[in-house]
């Protein structure tokens, strides 16, 4: 690394005599785990024509099989040793490298020498049985499926307009269907020898142990890897020497919905040495960037905007060339007016710059990012540091603290002119004209020809220079007289308090070093979906799309955007099944400023007409979404059918969502926030004091609250029985996979905790067994699920569901696997090897809980006075977890997984298969 930045001097970097690399760094959280990463600089560029997806393919092919761990047994390995399939064992391929990941448990030397044993395994050891790979196939031809999104469709057309002839086109990671179907074992091994070398190679450890046994294990795990064949040489033209010539192209697909036009510029960028000066002119660039997209968004939200969800910023896609892109989305019927507002921000900004106004928000914004990586440098997360570690070998940059970073560039954001930002942005775009890319839903059958004409004649409307708009100063600083405690009660056991304002507002606190200077809030108030009208479904979602989107009376969506830019602090809402709940996460500096507009937004929410076209496009994007979707039918109408149509249940259809506006969203969210009980969390890196202090001139300044009455008539929901026939949905007939799923009631949970745990339990082992049968088996699923849903405030609505995307020729063999499966667990019963397969994992992951302030602000503190068994479930989880059984589990099984007392619903193509019962 070449560069006049002070590398982090608490990494320990090595370089083996084989040229294997490896880094170490101690870091405090998770307290008592351990991140590992095996880098291995090598992706489908790599790949020959006839290995197209083969790089990706052996990444799958290692959880398959290796020298000591045969047909799969890699991964129960590690599961008994505490290591989940998912989240803590993992891998990645990318165009030009692979990357494996093992989150341990703990950090013992004995696990970390295991891991370690695992990533050598990878590294030289996948067997590649004949076997295992015709199980893949399958497998991967189901992800590669599950990945065909029209969004991820659109990302490759704008890569093919920009570099149609590069190899980024033509080597997608996930590869070709036909070629996955054909690779033969030699070209695994011919690839695999070749390109998995030691001098590709790096060990990444990551977390809670000391530097000295880290490096010994690292060294004596790897110092005998060897090449095992001749090395290939370095593709050709891995970085594209030229790129296409500015263009309009169309892009349309009938899952998009509305249009999303982009104005592009790639630039050519040689990799160069980490310099401060080209971190200075990296800085210029972003200011700059920052600006334009906040001035985008501003826009977005003026009454009669032709145009919502702006984006602007500099992307990396490929090696050595950044895009400087600019877009917009809007409606079909409206893109001649916002092809013109688009081309004309755009040139305004070339042409003007910014505004004073827009430069110190812009700073503010990056001094706050700075200070608070700095305040927070001490609590990072290992895995979050592994992936920068990462990061770094491949690119060559600098590993280097926050503070130094900070340091670095300090005196020059300060400095930063207005014209250094301009000259930054606008050799971003070059000289002459930008690519055009328009992507849209095939109802846009407009041409290249007819979208130039209106971008050429929009360039000839003068554009004048930005208003400067101002500060803008915050009107929500005073709610009246600052509310007194009446009760406080201090749980030594779990120090926590619990508190009561005189106006009724009750506050549980809990002090916390997991994250340093940040805190989390969560405040409920009202009954949520409880109070919901049930003629008015879909009025919860858009209360969610567009509440906020709305502002306040005395500002706007964006006045209010404006202002947090250059704060540490973020709020956000959503319709709890029982409550209204505002999150807020911020700087501890901030949290009178968090209170400050979650108080805002229950007195003074404005309710404008823009935040309702917001959520239309919003609502629109997400129906499109769920059409493209092989399970879209199923998430939107079996959750209401399964209790006989209720449709406070599963997502609104269309004309239920248009039928709400904003008079009716107002009405019920005025009467649910009027005077209505509030409960609120407050856990993180602050003192009670302060704590209880902000609350008491925020929330605790408003009027007297009302008592909480649960809504019992509103509360009751029953289950039908189960109908013979399976529940067959349509869907587009171009997808190329079905989707089932199986509901399973719970009705008698009775808010039982300890029940809970062990429903979540064997939702794991169900999911496990799903996952041996259907994907390492049978080769037919990618990611089969099972989880275990309950719902606060309708305690009779909790289920099992089991959901599995295959091929539609497999759809009906798969149906039948499930329910043989199910009832292979009721009455077989679960096995011992089974059983603590599941354990450890399901352990480690429930205890990493205890050190999340989301555990304590959410699942105990949110609502601990309403509900004080929450105190309770906090006491006893360590040890209620560690004490489930294989028998409590079985006997769970038997009652809950009965094939006759479960829903089924098959979402296919067309459909293509006659299903009858079930």
């Amino acid at each position: 690394m070449e560069s006049d930045l002070t590398p982090d001097p608490a990494v320990r970097w090595g370089t083996l005599p084989n040229g294997l690399r490896y880094a170490i760094l101690p870091n405090a959280e998770p307290k008592g785990r351990v991140s590992l990463r095996l880098l291995v600089s090598v992706g489908s560029l790599h790949e020959r024509d006839d290995e197209r997806g083969l790089a990706h393919f052996i990444e799958h092919m290692a959880f398959r099989g290796t020298r000591t761990h045969p047909a799969g047994s890699i991964v129960t390995a590690l599961q008994r040793l505490g290591i989940g399939m998912g989240p803590d064992n993992t891998a990645f391929t990318s165009h030009n490298y692979t990357i494996y990941h093992l989150e341990l448990p703990d950090t013992g030397e004995t696990s970390l020498r295991d891991a370690l044993k695992v990533f050598r395994e990878y590294a030289d050891g996948i067997t590649f049985e004949t076997e295992q790979i015709e199980r893949e196939r399958g497998v991967i031809v189901s992800e590669k499926d599950t990945r065909n999104t029209p969004f991820a469709r659109a990302g490759e057309a704008a890569m093919a307009f920009l570099w149609p002839d590069s190899l980024q086109v033509r080597r997608s990671p996930i590869g070709r269907e036909e070629a996955v179907r054909t690779f033969t074992r030699e070209q695994f091994v011919s690839f695999y020898d070749a390109w998995y070398r030691p001098e590709r190679m790096a060990v990444l450890v990551v977390g809670d142990l000391a530097v000295e046994p880290a490096e010994a294990a690292i060294q004596q795990e790897f110092a005998t890897l060897a090449a095992r064949g001749p090395a290939r040489p370095e593709p050709e033209a891995i970085v594209p020497s030229s790129v296409a010539p500015p263009n309009i192209r169309v892009f349309v697909d009938p899952g998009l919905v509305g249009l999303n036009l982009a104005l592009q510029r790639p630039l050519h960028v040689p990799r160069t040495a980490d310099t401060h000066a080209s971190r200075v002119r990296e800085l210029h660039q972003a200011l700059a960037f920052g600006m334009f997209r906040q001035r985008l968004d501003a826009a977005a939200h003026r009454p009669g905007s032709s145009f919502l969800a702006p984006h602007a910023g500099i992307s990396f896609p490929i090696l050595e060339w950044q895009v400087a892109e600019a877009g917009v989305s809007g409606k079909i019927d409206n893109w001649q007016a916002a092809a013109r507002e688009l081309e004309q921000e755009h040139r305004r900004a070339l042409f003007f710059g910014f505004t004073a106004s827009e430069l110190a928000t812009a700073k503010a914004m990056f001094q706050t990012i700075h200070d608070q990586s700095v305040r927070s440098a001490a609590t990072r997360s290992s895995q979050g540091l592994a992936g920068q570690l990462a990061t770094t070998l491949l690119t060559g940059e600098v590993f280097a603290s926050p503070a130094t970073i900070q340091a670095d560039v300090a005196r020059e954001l300060a400095a930063t002119t207005l014209e250094e930002c301009r000259i930054a942005f606008r050799m971003a775009w070059g000289n002459g004209s930008t690519h055009v890319l328009a992507s849209a839903n095939p109802v846009f059958n407009i041409t290249p020809v007819e979208l130039a004409a209106v971008l050429n004649t929009s360039r000839n409307t003068e554009v004048q220079p930005p208003a400067d708009a101002g500060e803008i100063k915050f009107a929500y600083t005073d709610f009246g007289p600052a509310s007194p405690l009446v009760r406080e009660n201090h749980v030594p056991d779990l120090d926590v308090r619990l508190a009561e304002f005189a106006n009724g507002v009750r506050l549980n606190h809990k002090e916390t070093t997991f994250e340093a200077d940040f805190v989390e809030v969560h405040v409920r108030v009202g009954l949520g979906q409880l109070s919901q009208p049930p003629n008015k479904p879909g009025l919860d979602l858009l209360a969610e799309a567009a509440l906020m989107q709305g502002g306040l009376l005395k500002h706007s969506a964006q006045d209010v955007k404006t202002l947090l830019a250059s704060r540490a602090v973020s709020v956000a809402f959503r319709v709890e099944s029982d409550a209204f709940e505002f999150s807020g996460h911020c700087a501890r500096r901030e949290l009178v400023l968090c209170l400050q507009l979650i108080t805002a937004y229950l007195n003074e929410a404005a309710y404008r007409s823009e935040s309702l076209v917001e959520a239309q496009g919003w609502f629109n994007s997400m129906l499109a979404s769920l059409a493209a979707s092989p399970g879209g039918p199923i998430r939107m109408s079996a959750p209401r059918e399964i209790v006989g149509g209720d449709r406070r249940f599963g997502i609104a259809n269309a004309p239920e969502f248009y039928a709400n506006d904003l008079r009716t969203l107002a009405r019920w969210l005025d009467e649910g926030f009027d005077r209505a009980p509030i409960e609120l969390s407050i856990v993180g890196d602050v003192p009670w004091s302060e704590a209880a202090g902000a609350v008491g001139k925020t929330l605790g300044a408003l009027p007297k609250r009302k008592p909480r009455v649960e809504s019992l008539r509103n509360s009751a929901v029953s289950f039908v029985s189960p109908p013979a026939e399976t529940q067959v949905y349509g869907t587009d007939p171009s997808l190329k996979q079905a989707a089932l799923a199986w509901y399973w009631p719970v009705p008698d949970l009775a808010d039982n905790v300890q029940q809970e745990r062990r429903c979540h339990f064997l939702a794991g082992v169900v999911g496990e067994r799903l996952r041996a049968k259907l994907r390492e088996e049978l080769g037919a699923a990618y990611a089969p699920t099972a989880d275990f849903v309950a719902t606060d405030g309708f305690p009779e609505y909790n289920y099992f569901l089991v959901y599995a995307e295959v091929e539609p020729s497999r759809a009906q063999q798969t149906a039948q696997i499930l329910k043989r499966e199910a009832t292979a667990l009721r009455t077989e019963g679960i096995t011992e090897d089974e059983f603590l397969r599941a354990r450890e994992p399901f352990l480690n992951q429930w205890r990493s809980h205890l050190r999340t302030n989301g555990y304590w602000g959410h699942t105990v503190l949110r609502d601990a006075q309403q509900r004080p068994q929450r105190l309770v479930s906090a006491r006893n989880r360590a040890t209620d977890t560690a004490a489930i059984t294989r028998e409590e589990i079985q006997s769970l099984a038997h009652r809950h997984l009965d094939p006759a007392r479960g829903f089924f619903f098959v979402a296919e193509p067309a459909p293509a298969h006659f299903w009858g019962r079930k």
